[in-house]
């Protein structure tokens, strides 16, 4: 149980539990939802952030207008459209009671997770990759040129695919869901339900997901695809064109500038300067922007490897939610949510 503030349902918002929506009449508010990569902890952390703002503003996450989802955050983006509410998702990273909806939604998967080893290659996965990440006009990228020269990964988890398929039998979202990946031999992004490709969901996801230098890339068509994460872990400057009434980033591969190290972790620096750049983009088109993202408090708290890190992971992002929102208390975004 959450130390503080569980998420129980207001009566508003009891209709999450039980699958009855909408409970009153609402005006329709525009939505857009991104949810950034973070390996096995993000969608933990997704499921906090989402439910800690339903429970604060009574805004359910399944109502998004669009959900933009990278690697991770693929699988929790797919979850919500598949009917699990954010309190369920959250409920089951932390080993408590879910709704009957909850329980029939996740109860489809029944595949168990798998992982096929198919061995060691030492040639690199994408040396064209490399190449255009250092290309002039040398905007230069160094996460793209270091995952291109990476020997290709040696397991593939077509579980991913089945499982996600299992979870969301339609071959793709009713609702508008975009997942991002990367096209493999030339280092572009692709985005799976926005572009002209065919794909099944559960493939899209696995594409995203795979992290080159341990997963292999996903083949779809003529080309192969790898995590969506080497563009961007959280590719927020897709809805910034969309004229929503208000965005919401959830990101657990960022950090708060005052957190923020070049030195002992200039990954999460870079993809942090990467979502400023976004959220700045976003807000020049007169959008409001709910970020939330590991700050001094709940960064130690996703780095544990421990049994319970999934449990730790998803309370550390109710909190920062709550934070995020006290913070923006004067911007009207905790309003619009809740109106």
């Amino acid at each position: 149980m959450l130390p503080a503030g569980p998420l129980r349902p207001t009566p508003m918002q009891a209709c999450a539990r039980t699958g009855r929506r909408p409970c009153s009449v609402r005006r329709m508010l525009s939505v857009g939802i991104v949810l950034s990569a973070g390996g096995m902890l993000g969608d933990p952390w997704h499921s906090g952030v989402l439910a800690a703002i339903m429970r604060d503003t009574g805004f359910d996450a399944r109502d998004a207008a669009l959900i933009v989802g990278t690697s991770a955050g693929s699988t929790t983006a797919v979850g919500l459209r598949a009917g699990a509410s954010p309190l369920d998702r959250a409920a089951h990273h932390l080993g408590e009671p879910m709704s009957a909806q909850g329980e029939e939604v996740l109860g489809r998967i029944h595949t168990p997770w798998s992982e096929i080893d198919e061995g060691f290659r030492l040639a690199p996965m994408s040396p064209r990759m490399s190449i255009r990440a250092i290309w002039p006009p040398w905007e230069i990228d160094p996460i793209r040129f270091a995952f291109g020269v990476l020997p290709r990964g040696r397991r593939r988890a077509d579980s991913l695919s089945t499982r996600i398929s299992e979870l969301h039998p339609a071959p793709w979202t009713s609702q508008p869901t975009w997942v991002v990946a990367v096209r493999s031999d030339d280092g572009n992004r692709v985005v799976f339900g926005r572009d002209d490709i065919t794909v099944s969901i559960g493939d899209a996801v696995q594409a995203s997901c795979a992290v080159p230098g341990v997963y292999r890339p996903k083949k779809i068509g003529r080309h192969e695809y790898v995590d969506g994460g080497l563009h961007s872990s959280t590719n927020a400057d897709l809805v910034a064109p969309l004229g929503f009434d208000v965005v919401i980033v959830s990101s657990a591969m960022t950090a708060a500038e005052s957190t923020r190290s070049w030195i002992s972790d200039p990954v999460r620096a870079w993809f942090s300067r990467k979502l400023d750049s976004e959220v700045d983009a976003i807000r020049r088109a007169g959008t409001p922007v709910l970020v939330v993202q590991p700050d001094a408090v709940s960064l130690p708290r996703l780095s544990r490897n421990s049994d319970d890190a999934r449990s730790v992971a998803t309370k550390a992002g109710v909190d920062a939610a709550g934070r995020a929102l006290d913070a923006v208390g004067g911007s009207g975004i905790h309003e619009l949510l809740a109106d």
